[in-house]
């Protein structure tokens, strides 16, 4: 009887260079796969921080507006200023409101609410005065976009006034043809910000509860 002697087991170079060449197809795409769910943490991690820095300036801007007090004061040059003023035709919004619960000596605040290109920011005085500038204190609230993109030209704050025909919105405050010392309080007034990948958010704002 004649024996053959079976061929020793193992794996030749073309098969070693295919699964080679597998592993590498499937490490890609696992690693794409990873990336991309890493990547949608982080956006969804930044747009989460975003609402929550956005949701306390609204919490504050919400208290000043709710404080705020139907009086008259003066500038620095002794002219009347309204309790409630924003000029419209600016580069930025500026929200100016005269408002209580300052605490200390002081039981009135100047206080003022500006819409900037990436978010807003809120300024304070010691005391209702605007004569010494180098007084104000500025803080920076809600950086609401990226580094590179700016807040879009829709955001602005608005003012609700109530007209013989019911509730109408008006763009500036005091309206043009209003005493500065009699014009009173809107009220309410809304916040419109235009937020790239989030649309237009929209708050509504009592004054002087």
């Amino acid at each position: 009887m004649t024996h053959r002697r079976g061929g020793e087991g193992g794996f030749t170079l073309l098969e070693m260079l295919i699964a080679m060449a597998v592993f590498a197809v499937m490490s890609l795409v696992a690693y794409q796969g990873l990336r991309a769910v890493l990547n949608a943490d982080h956006v969804t991690r930044e747009q989460a921080q975003r609402l929550a820095d956005l949701q306390v300036t609204l919490s504050v801007l919400e208290r000043d507006l709710a404080q705020v007090v139907d009086v008259t004061v003066r500038d620095e040059f002794g002219d009347p200023l309204p309790p409630v003023r924003l000029r419209a035709g600016g580069e930025h919004q500026l929200l100016e409101l005269v408002r209580a619960g300052a605490g200390g000596e002081q039981r009135l605040r100047r206080t003022a609410w500006q819409i900037t290109e990436r978010g807003l920011e809120r300024r304070l005085w010691p005391g209702v005065d605007v004569v010494d500038a180098q007084s104000m204190r500025v803080r920076h609230f809600a950086d609401l976009v990226d580094e590179h993109q700016q807040l879009g030209m829709e955001s602005r704050f608005q003012f609700i006034v109530r007209t013989p025909s019911g509730l109408d919105r008006v763009d500036a405050w005091p309206p043009a043809d209003a005493d500065a010392e009699g014009s009173g309080l809107p009220v309410a007034i809304e916040l419109v910000l235009d937020i790239p990948g989030l649309g237009e958010i929209r708050r509504l704002l009592a004054v002087g509860l």
